[in-house]
């Protein structure tokens, strides 16, 4: 007789429950400790569950790593500003909007970002996961590249034209202007008109 299965929608949501407190306690460990110093005791316990339940239901530090980074790059709000940017027609509002939407996805991301940065030349995990993270981040210009240059809304071929994007829009300009404390809506529209007079 074949065994019968049973699939508790309350088991269910109570294992995703479970999944995001240890991936969010993660997340604040990590940047409030570092990655090195994180343990997988110290997650456990900010996440109110067994050491065993983190590994069950996420994995080890290289996984809790990975899983956050695949999850902040797979944010809806990410996905549908570029569905609506290759719906766009004008140049300058694609690059206005390509500034508001990075400008905000770093401020969203703002702790997972940082972590990547301060860790990814001590550490194989991190530095695979910062890696998945630019790949992702890259992929993304590229489509609005090619988007722009079939507009023949700009200068250059898609390959240049994804470039300057990334020069404009990737992580190290938003981290410099965060730095020196420019706010995200100052930095958005300055960045617009820089990347504008560029390509245009």
């Amino acid at each position: 007789m074949a065994k019968r299965t049973y699939n508790s929608p309350v088991r269910a949501r109570s294992a995703r429950e479970t999944h995001d407190a240890v991936l969010q306690a993660a997340r604040e460990l990590f940047a409030e400790q570092g990655y090195a110093r994180t343990t997988i005791a110290a997650v456990a316990a900010r996440a109110g569950v067994a050491v065993n339940t983190v590994y069950t239901s996420v994995g080890g530090k290289p996984a809790l790593i990975e899983e956050l980074t695949r999850s902040s790059t797979s944010d809806d709000l990410i996905e549908r500003a570029v569905a609506d940017m290759l719906a766009m027609t004008d140049g300058r509002a694609i690059l206005g909007r390509l500034a508001e939407t990075t400008g905000s996805t770093m401020q969203r991301h703002e702790q997972l970002i940082r972590v990547l940065l301060d860790n990814a030349a001590s550490d194989p995990a991190v530095a695979d996961a910062a890696e998945l993270s630019v790949r992702r981040y890259r992929h993304r210009l590229e489509l609005i590249a090619a988007h722009l240059v079939e507009l023949e809304a700009v200068r250059e071929g898609s390959e240049r034209t994804a470039e300057i994007l990334w020069f404009f829009f990737g992580t190290s300009a938003w981290t410099v202007l965060t730095e020196v404390g420019w706010p995200h809506e100052e930095a958005a529209a300055w960045l617009a008109t820089q990347a504008a007079a560029a390509l245009l």
